[in-house]
């Protein structure tokens, strides 16, 4: 039973986020570079990146895959990535980690965050690398006072926030963006009118975060 659990865990790809693999990896290679690559989980999959950035929207590319986790990322960096030779990679992931079906430690998000930017950094010599903060959730509806009693809770999230805010001290050009205090309220919960769950953003809520990533986007448009 124990084994069996483990395969069901670590297994990343299910049905639904089907049609998002394949708008990730069936995009043809020639003229497919973009400046920026947005990667991340089903908040990235959701933000539209041409409403929010008008004026670059030519130069950015969406690769958010809903439900997957940091350790499924791995998955789709050769073609959701790579080939798209960016300049500049900005990541928001985490939150699923912390779900009932995949239950992992802070270590273990943790590691997986460090192996995955040095990975990028790695394989792409000189890219900049924006991680967003894991955002906060609206405990009640999907957090740990939810029904299902979710391990995920903000006070876990700023705890491993911490950790990969000091990333910066390891990585040269690495930017942790902290969006976790503008879209927060005075309990750590996830501002009511910037959620339409208790995790997934509105309308308003991406304006909140685009304001926060615009001069980071600058810094990742550079040629320095």
């Amino acid at each position: 039973m124990a084994d069996c659990k483990y395969i069901y865990e670590s297994f990343q790809f299910e049905e639904y986020m089907l049609p998002f693999l394949e708008s990730v990896l069936s995009t043809k290679w020639d003229g497919d570079k973009r400046d920026i690559v947005f990667l991340g989980d089903s908040i990235v999959r959701d933000y539209d990146l041409s409403r929010f950035f008008p004026d670059i929207k030519t130069k950015l590319f969406n690769c958010g895959i809903s439900g997957i986790t940091t350790e499924g990322l791995f998955n789709v960096i050769k073609q959701g990535v790579v080939r798209h030779k960016p300049k500049g990679i900005v990541i928001l992931v985490g939150t699923n980690d912390m779900s009932d079906e995949h239950d992992k430690r802070n270590s273990e998000i943790i590691s997986d965050m460090s192996r995955l930017v040095s990975e990028l950094k790695i394989v792409l010599d000189g890219v900049k690398i924006a991680l967003i903060s894991i955002l906060p959730c609206d405990e009640a509806r999907y957090g740990k006072d939810s029904i299902s009693k979710s391990r995920r809770s903000n006070a876990r999230i700023i705890e491993i926030n911490k950790t990969l805010k000091d990333f910066e001290k390891y990585y040269k050009g690495y930017i942790f963006v902290d969006a976790f205090k503008e879209l927060s309220d005075s309990t750590g919960n996830l501002i009511n009118s910037y959620t339409h769950d208790g995790i997934h953003l509105t309308v308003k809520g991406y304006d909140v975060l685009t304001a926060i990533l615009n001069p980071v986007i600058e810094k990742l448009l550079k040629n320095d």
